[in-house]
């Protein structure tokens, strides 16, 4: 092999290992794109775990104190519900509708009408 041919070679070698640097240069810019989208994702999912944590704690305290103002009310867990209803009274008052054929599902209150109700304090106590 002469020195021409070392040379030449040695130039293919060159332009070969260049070539190959840009790519692997390539290869990293969009590796770290990627790792700094994963990243940033990781960071978003962490804010909502965290959220999810805080809601499930408030919905969880919520829960408790609804519980403890329940078992607080004395005689609630005296009165019978259903006992006094027969089946049929029952299946009546799920059927009612109004003189105009309007079923209770169909019944839509807007924000005057929950207002001219009035105190709901003037109802029976159970």
């Amino acid at each position: 092999m002469s020195t021409l041919d070392s040379m030449q070679l040695l130039e293919q070698r060159i332009k070969k290992a260049a070539f190959l640097i840009e790519m692997l240069r390539k290869e990293k810019a969009d590796l770290q794109e990627k790792f700094d989208l994963v990243k940033t994702h990781n960071a978003e999912l962490e804010e909502y775990v965290e959220s999810f944590t805080q809601s499930n704690k408030i919905v969880e305290e919520s829960i408790t104190n609804a519980l403890d103002t329940l078992s607080s009310i004395e005689g609630l867990d005296d009165v019978d519900l259903f006992d006094t209803l027969s089946a049929q009274e029952l299946e009546e008052a799920e059927s009612y509708t109004t003189p105009d054929g309007i079923t209770i599902e169909e019944v839509e209150l807007d924000d005057d009408d929950v207002d001219s109700l009035g105190d709901l304090g003037d109802l029976p106590p159970l």
